[in-house]
């Protein structure tokens, strides 16, 4: 027999209060440590309100009597949890019990509790902040950082005279000279988010003597491509550490260098486009492309890249490049059979009308791998001309997805298509018996399989993955119960963006059946976007379900954005050379 759900749901507070006092009291019995909580079994009581704990999340529901309960609690890692939990769950309520976190003695707890206020955006924070970024310890202080620069304008001022806006050598006298390098390398990162993005103040920071430091204020110039940082960020086109060149790279599009700096950024980019870091040679390429014809020659050997995503990458930009040269059109035909590379190029020469590559439609049509056939019909660029005969020839493919394109060109309804935006897809997560989270809690909380293994068989090669069960147990959950009962089979990463996203978990695939009858929450938490990172990609708050990614390179935007529940701990190689059309085979969880 189920034992009675009782709270906000079911009856009476005082008896929800009574439950999680007992609880309490059975933690401090047998956990009064954090290292006691891992060798003695917990109670079903301390079960219980972990599950309740989580289950407040999942729901969005604002149980002030609950927080209460389990911030008072002596368990240092549960009262951590139940801190995070209030910017979760937007409780605000608690946000002021969290200021008062950002001065608690457990490290864990204050930078919860900072981080908690940026992903609530509580703007009556600001202050507590700021002094948390000047006197707390350096965890506290990074992700006190890291929240004002959520606050956004509101917090500009802190954020701008934390960095020492005015002074001559803000290095050596601003508030933050003397902090460690994580912490000075959120605070330039938190520039990021304002408006009108305050360069004189960024640039100095590229004289750090921190590799992370500098790796932040190169990300913002280039995130940003301010004109005003490019001048700056040139002085360190060499920087030993690889993500600060990635971001010269970036930076020096014709967009941002102009007229008065464009010699010089070219000659520059003549060099990254060089570098050993199939990364920086990415980024390279595409600033080099916004020069169109001027930096054709130096370009074309790059035709020849070891690296796929180069190559794809310059695909991308050829028209630029090229213009209606037919012998560099046909050159880069010639040097690159790879169908990821070839389809930009056809793509592009079809858009600008150029008398090229006849009859390659027809011929891809003709292919037994259905990816051929589908790019045939210009797949990625919906609304483009399209050979109806073409089409009709493909209306009635072996291949589900190719049938439902053709019928799209063809004007036809698709009914494959409406059941799949159809599908039972619920708009918020279902609520849970709480034996299930009591499951969960059990699994990845207070039990042995807080970090499993995943291992992504691809056409390339196998990534292994390590899963975050303890910071994202709802998530984990779901991507390892996809992969067990066989959804994660025969799919293509359907999306990948050099030197940014790979991403896979399309498990509708066009073939009629609808998307994982699920919504997941995100999990926000203190991990970062860095590269290997495993994350849940969503269309919009609280949308996820089956789609994943993974990122090349450190995106520092997407920070509080989106998920991150996992990470690359063998098999970058493989991850780098994926291209957008790769067949996954299956994601297996022992």
């Amino acid at each position: 027999m189920k034992t009675p759900l009782i709270g906000a749901r079911h009856g009476g507070m005082a008896v929800l209060i009574a439950l999680c006092t007992l609880a309490t009291a059975c933690a401090r019995a047998v956990a009064p440590t954090v290292a006691q909580t891992n060798a003695v079994a917990p109670s079903p009581l301390a079960i219980s309100a972990d599950a309740r704990l989580l289950e407040m999340v999942d729901q969005r529901r604002m149980d002030t009597a609950l927080v209460d309960v389990l911030l008072a609690d002596t368990n240092a890692v549960l009262r951590a949890r139940t801190a995070l939990a209030v910017g979760q769950a937007r409780i605000r309520l608690r946000y002021p019990r969290l200021r008062q976190l950002l001065l608690d003695g457990d490290t864990a707890i204050a930078a919860n509790a900072a981080f908690a206020l940026g992903i609530a955006r509580d703007f009556e924070s600001v202050s507590a902040l700021a002094r948390a970024v000047s006197g707390a310890p350096d965890a506290v202080a990074r992700e006190a950082a890291w929240s004002l620069g959520e606050m956004g304008e509101m917090g500009r001022q802190v954020i701008l005279q934390s960095l020492g806006e005015g002074m001559a050598a803000p290095l050596r006298d601003s508030p933050i000279a003397l902090r460690a390098p994580a912490v000075r390398a959120a605070m330039v990162l938190a520039t990021v988010k304002l408006r009108n993005a305050p360069m004189a103040v960024v640039t100095p920071w590229l004289a750090d003597s921190s590799p992370d430091v500098v790796r932040a204020a190169a990300y913002v110039v280039a995130r940003l491509r301010a004109p005003a940082g490019v001048r700056a960020v040139m002085a360190v086109a060499n920087h030993g550490d690889e993500e600060v060149r990635q971001s010269v790279a970036r930076a020096l599009a014709r967009s941002a260098a102009g007229d008065s700096l464009g010699a010089r950024a070219r000659e520059l980019l003549r060099n990254l486009l060089r570098d050993n870091s199939e990364r920086v040679r990415v980024n390279a390429v595409q600033s080099a492309a916004t020069y169109g014809v001027a930096l054709a020659d130096d370009l074309q050997p790059l035709w020849r890249d070891p690296a796929r995503n180069v190559r794809v990458t310059l695909a991308e930009g050829w028209a630029a490049v090229a213009a209606t040269n037919r012998d560099r059109w046909q050159r880069a035909w010639e040097a690159d059979t790879m169908l990821a590379v070839r389809r930009l190029l056809l793509q592009q020469a079809r858009r600008g009308a150029l008398p090229l590559f006849a009859q390659v439609e027809a011929e891809w049509a003709r292919r037994s791998d259905w990816r051929y056939r589908l790019a045939a019909l210009g797949s990625n660029e919906r609304g483009a001309p399209v050979d109806s005969g073409l089409a009709r020839t493909l209306v009635d493919d072996p291949d589900k997805r190719v049938r439902r394109e053709a019928g799209l060109r063809l004007g036809l309804r698709d009914t494959t298509l409406t059941a799949v935006n159809a599908g039972p897809r619920n708009p918020a997560p279902v609520p849970r018996a709480l034996e299930a989270y009591e499951q969960l809690v059990r699994r990845y909380w207070r039990g042995a399989d807080a970090t499993p293994r995943a291992y992504v068989e691809t056409e390339q090669g196998i990534i292994t993955l390590e899963l975050f069960g303890a910071d994202a147990p709802l998530v984990v959950e779901a991507f390892t119960r996809l992969a067990r009962t066989g959804k994660y089979r025969n799919t293509t990463f359907h999306r990948v963006v050099p030197n940014f996203v790979v991403q896979d978990g399309d498990i509708a695939a066009g073939d009629g059946a609808p998307e994982p009858p699920f919504t997941l929450r995100e999990s926000w938490t203190r991990r970062r976007h860095v590269r290997g990172c495993l994350g849940l990609a969503t269309a919009g708050p609280d949308t996820g379900g089956s789609q994943y990614y993974l990122c090349h390179s450190t995106q520092p935007h997407l920070d509080g954005g989106y998920t991150v529940f996992g990470r690359v701990v063998d098999g970058f190689d493989v991850m780098d050379r994926l291209v957008q059309g790769d067949r996954m085979v299956e994601v297996r969880v022992p």
